[in-house]
């Protein structure tokens, strides 16, 4: 594969132009597995055990976001400059994400019939201030698959003060594989922190209690999955600054199908039965386990995106299919729209009689046409709009220190 097969979509995706081939593959497996659960498509039988466990994606969104948000962070801290500023930063994200959601949250309100819920007083705090999370009853209401944007979105805000966390206590005049080490290390207590908040703290609650919802699916439980993708951050930077590749590395850089087998392998084993050794009657009924497999399955994912992404090789260039990374590109807009289009399309009764897969065809093509709608109209304006507002932001901060 030449690079030219690898030409970002965007020029703003230059360094790593195959990040939006994973978020097309992230894409694609929850709108599968959204077809197979809401159509109906799942059973006890082994194939629904693997079917049933597409929403991978979901992970795999999570290592995503932990790496590249996280990264400019590690780099300005590994080249000893100034933290980046916090309203700029914040800026980016609100302008990133909020216009499309909103947008998306009131077309699909009105397409699903949902006014009651989301157009009341308490519906307006918690559907357009990313609260639905927190409560058993609003968790998957409006746009229902949005729980995971709000965690993504409590992951923006505690993402500075773990930054600021590490530059004020890890390692950091010590030399370079001190400040490595230190960081590595700390986001290794993260991601067990994180597990054992998922093994001890989790089940004290009780299904129903106020509390469930938020240990069960907030971002205490999903750390070690943003956790994951911050440290690909740090070996990242390590590497772009004159780190030794570990050896390791460098075989899987040039050998990325090495990340493939291991991803399959690894998903191989979430339908496996295992009842025997206590861990339920499938992979897939270890919930902890579960859990852990996917986020790891998340990084074999991103890794080849990452690493080595100049060399050639058939797994980055399948990465690199200009289809996909088009996909990518409008893959946040994919996300909000396409369940509306499967449970819409689902009632259309002639649609309904050709089957399961015309009714996903039919969807997948209304929800590639809505996205690239609202990356075009909503989510690019608000993106260049938050470059704008943040390099603004960014003069005001410095003027205001010269000033000082």
């Amino acid at each position: 594969m030449s690079d030219a097969a690898v030409e970002p979509v965007v020029a703003s995706h230059a360094r790593f132009p195959l990040i939006d081939g994973v978020r097309a593959i992230a894409a694609l497996t929850i709108f599968a597995f959204h077809v197979f659960f809401h159509l109906g498509l799942l059973n006890t039988d082994l194939l629904s055990r693997y079917l049933g466990n597409l929403n991978v994606g979901v992970p795999i969104f999570f290592v995503v976001s932990g790496f590249l948000i996280y990264r400019p962070f590690v780099a300005k801290r590994f080249a000893q400059e100034r933290a980046p500023e916090i309203e700029p930063y914040a800026i980016r994200r609100g302008c990133r994400i909020i216009p499309a959601y909103w947008v998306a949250l009131v077309i699909v309100t009105l397409v699903l019939g949902l006014e009651a819920t989301v157009f009341t007083p308490s519906g307006i705090v918690t559907y357009f201030g990313f609260l639905q999370v927190y409560d058993i009853g609003t968790v998957i209401g409006g746009i229902g698959q949005a729980w995971t944007l709000c965690i993504e979105v409590s992951f923006y805000i505690a993402l500075p003060l773990w930054a600021l966390f590490a530059r004020r206590l890890l390692p950091g005049a010590a030399g370079r594989r001190a400040m490595i080490g230190g960081e590595l290390w700390a986001l290794a207590a993260l991601f067990a922190a994180s597990f054992v908040w998922q093994l001890l703290i989790s089940p004290l609650f009780v299904p129903g209690d106020r509390g469930y919802l938020v240990a069960q699916i907030s971002l205490p439980a999903f750390a070690d999955q943003f956790a994951l993708g911050m440290a690909m951050a740090v070996v990242s930077v390590a590497i772009h600054s004159g780190a030794k590749k570990p050896r390791a590395l460098v075989l899987v850089e040039r050998r990325p199908w090495i990340w493939v087998v291991v991803g399959v392998g690894l998903y191989s084993l979430l339908g496996l039965k295992i009842g025997s050794i206590g861990l339920g009657a499938s992979w897939a009924d270890a919930g902890l386990f579960r859990h852990v497999v996917k986020g790891l399955i998340g990084v074999c994912v991103l890794a080849p995106a990452v690493f080595g992404a100049s060399l050639a090789g058939r797994v980055r260039g399948v990465l690199g299919w200009r289809p996909l990374m088009l996909l990518g590109l409008i893959s946040y807009s994919f996300y909000l729209y396409h369940l509306m289009f499967i449970l819409k399309l689902n009632e259309v009764a002639w649609l309904h009689d050709l089957g399961w897969g015309a009714v996903a065809g039919a969807a997948f093509v209304c929800s590639v046409a809505a996205a690239t709608i609202s990356y075009k109209l909503v989510e690019a304006p608000g993106i260049a709009l938050g470059r704008r507002l943040a390099r603004a932001a960014t003069l005001r901060a410095a003027r205001h220190r010269g000033a000082a």
